[in-house]
């Protein structure tokens, strides 16, 4: 019999965003926009790859997902900039994993572009906007979110749809208009007495449509924390949105914390609760610690997911699990910041211990450790690479055509072109003839962009009733130009080093170094201080290990659990110590269960009482 674990669920081959964000012309560098990802974020994506989920899954249809799990970016779409603070992640009170906590003066922004640029006519379709909030102890400051689609006809003007919750007010609004700031446009507002007085888990979603000449309509509902809610009644909003396709998506956040936000295309709009809260479709299988190190642009990587996560977890210090329950369990550096004082089981021998197997090595003695990290502080991405088409093709009513180029690690994401008269940068040509002189299509082809093994997919996807044509403005002239965001051949980041020793420990056993090369998964300084404490933390002193402890089997134990190992006769026993290797066994009806164990406390500094070192060299030999 083969018995498998959780990870088998993980085989398949691994594959991270690569946004442009955190190195766009457009976002600050700092240490308040380094958060375009984090290790953490990118094993949650992994995992939810995997269908092993932390919070409500993106749905059949999304456009753009993200799970504000430790990061800005998109796990479904682009992230394409950000701003203001994004440096405040937590775990407490998130609605369900892990939140942003939005800026009190309601300057955390961030700008996506979404997996698909849909199109405002030609079928009846809906969008839902939705995300999470918790409120929880937020009395002042901004206490909004703004989540916007903007809508591009064709004169590239972007029409903004924009959902606004307000908890100081006590108001949904939803606007539409020309102007980027939202309060300038159309508006209609439902009154939420609800969000001034309750506090805890919320879910907002909004149902918007198109009529056949663009006249928007829209419709909500707010999920309380009491597990009541409310239906925001219909509602037709300012002028009609010319012909176009979707832009981008811009998130703007208060004081509140955020997770799970996604914009989905839906032939139909979630009617029950349980369709709005995705109840009964997904269950919760993993947890991760709050993100510790911040990443401004996400490494390239390679194997199998479950290889992905584990070396992502050697490069930070931190332990990937499945437990006995099935739960995936990812734990930071932090657990080995200080020493445990109790411990999670108490475990007995099997037999009493006359004699136990301690070693303690200096070969495990790290003094002086130093962390590389990458500074990117002087890159940014080159938006000058292209690649373009000259293709001539006939997308029949209803059909698909698609295009594929190659794509090396250097490129970073490439969002979808907008529809426009000239092949501009960024642009693509849709045409009802195939004619020098035939008319442009507008709000008819939704166009999308996706990695796929090596290659960069471009799909169009016709929803009108008559045929249109990917042509150039002229016979032989570019259909599409693309435009891939990518790092330029000479640029890389800079190979910075930070360091962390223990001169007592120096005294006693010399230096000892350790050089600790993350592999690009430590990019500022402060988190590889941090990772270079930790390493010398466990490191300035040779902890002893106890090898082949045979205990009563516990089915309870885990890696990484800390126990008390008691034998009350023999070794006369009673200690705390880390549990690092398990072995199980069986035969007929016994099981035998063996632990290697690493203390959780050192000896002492070694004394030499009474003894007087030699020095180095003899002085009696002269070179």
């Amino acid at each position: 019999m083969s018995a498998l674990d959780g990870a088998e669920r993980l085989r398949m081959p691994a594959q991270l965003p690569r946004p442009s964000g955190g190195i766009d012309s457009d976002t600050p560098f700092g240490a308040s926009t380094n958060w375009v990802a984090s290790p953490g974020w990118c094993v949650d994506h992994l995992l939810r790859n995997a269908g092993i989920h932390t919070c409500p899954p993106p749905r059949t249809g999304a456009l753009l997902y993200a799970s504000l799990h430790g990061g800005a970016a998109a796990n479904v779409g682009y992230l394409k900039s950000l701003s203001g603070d994004w440096s405040q992640w937590t775990k407490t009170n998130a609605p369900w994993e892990c939140a942003v906590q939005g800026s009190s003066a309601g300057t955390t922004k961030a700008e996506y572009a979404p997996l698909v640029r849909a199109v405002n006519r030609n079928h009846t379709d809906g969008f839902w906007y939705e995300v999470w909030i918790d409120n929880t102890g937020v009395t002042s400051g901004d206490r909004s979110i703004d989540l916007s689609l903007s809508w591009v006809p064709a004169n590239l003007t972007p029409v903004y749809t924009t959902l606004r919750a307000d908890f100081a007010a006590g108001t949904v609004t939803f606007f539409n208009g020309t102007n980027a700031t939202p309060a300038s446009n159309s508006s209609t507002t439902w009154t939420v007495a609800a969000l001034t007085q309750q506090s805890g888990r919320w879910h907002f979603g909004m149902w918007l449509t198109f009529s056949s000449t663009g006249v928007p309509t829209v419709e909500g509902t707010v999920q309380y924390p009491n597990g009541s809610g409310l239906i925001l009644l219909p509602g037709t909003i300012g002028s009609a949105v010319p012909a176009g396709a979707m832009g981008n998506v811009i998130l703007r956040i208060g004081g509140m914390r955020v997770e799970a936000l996604q914009v989905s295309q839906l032939a139909a709009k979630p009617a029950t609760r349980d369709e709005i809260m995705q109840n009964g479709r997904w269950k919760k299988a993993a947890t991760l610690d709050a993100p510790d190190t911040p990443l401004r642009v996400v490494p390239v990587i390679s194997g199998s997911a479950w290889e992905a996560i584990t070396s992502i977890a050697r490069a930070t210090l931190s332990t990937a699990e499945f437990d006995g329950d099935g739960i995936f369990r990812w734990r930071s550096r932090s657990r080995w910041s200080t020493a445990p004082s109790a411990e999670n089981l108490t475990v007995t021998s099997e037999r009493e211990l006359a004699s136990l197997t301690i070693t303690e090595e200096i070969d495990a003695c790290r003094n002086h450790c130093s962390v590389k990290w990458a500074n990117w502080s002087k890159v940014k991405a080159n938006k000058s690479w292209t690649k373009a088409a000259a293709n001539v093709f006939q997308i029949p009513a209803g059909g698909s055509f698609s295009i594929a180029w190659s794509i090396g690690d250097d490129e970073l994401d490439t969002p979808p072109p907008f529809t426009y008269t000239d092949a501009l940068p960024d642009c693509i040509r849709f045409v009802n003839a195939n004619t020098d002189t035939a008319a442009m299509v507008y709000g008819a082809v939704e166009v999308g962009t996706r990695r796929e093994n090596g290659t960069l997919v471009l799909s169009m996807r016709n929803r009108s009733a008559s045929a249109v044509w990917l042509r150039g403005a002229t016979s032989g002239a570019a259909s599409v130009v693309l435009l891939t965001p990518s790092i330029d051949s000479g640029a890389a980041p800079a190979d910075n080093w930070s360091a962390a020793w223990n001169t007592t420990s120096q005294q006693a056993y010399g230096v000892q170094a350790f050089e600790h090369d993350p592999g690009g998964w430590v990019q500022d300084s402060a988190s590889a201080t941090s990772l270079a404490t930790a390493l010398r933390t466990a490191g300035a002193y040779p902890y002893p290990l106890l090898g082949n402890v045979e205990i009563l089997p516990d089915p309870r134990l885990q890696l990484g659990d800390v126990v008390r190992v008691v034998d009350t006769t023999g070794a006369a026993l009673n200690t705390l110590a880390w549990v690092i290797g398990i072995r199980t066994a069986g035969e007929g009806t016994a099981v035998r269960q063996t632990l290697t164990l690493r203390a959780t406390a050192y000896n002492g500094v070694p004394v030499d009482a009474g003894l007087t070192p030699d020095p180095p060299v003899d002085p009696a030999v002269t070179v």
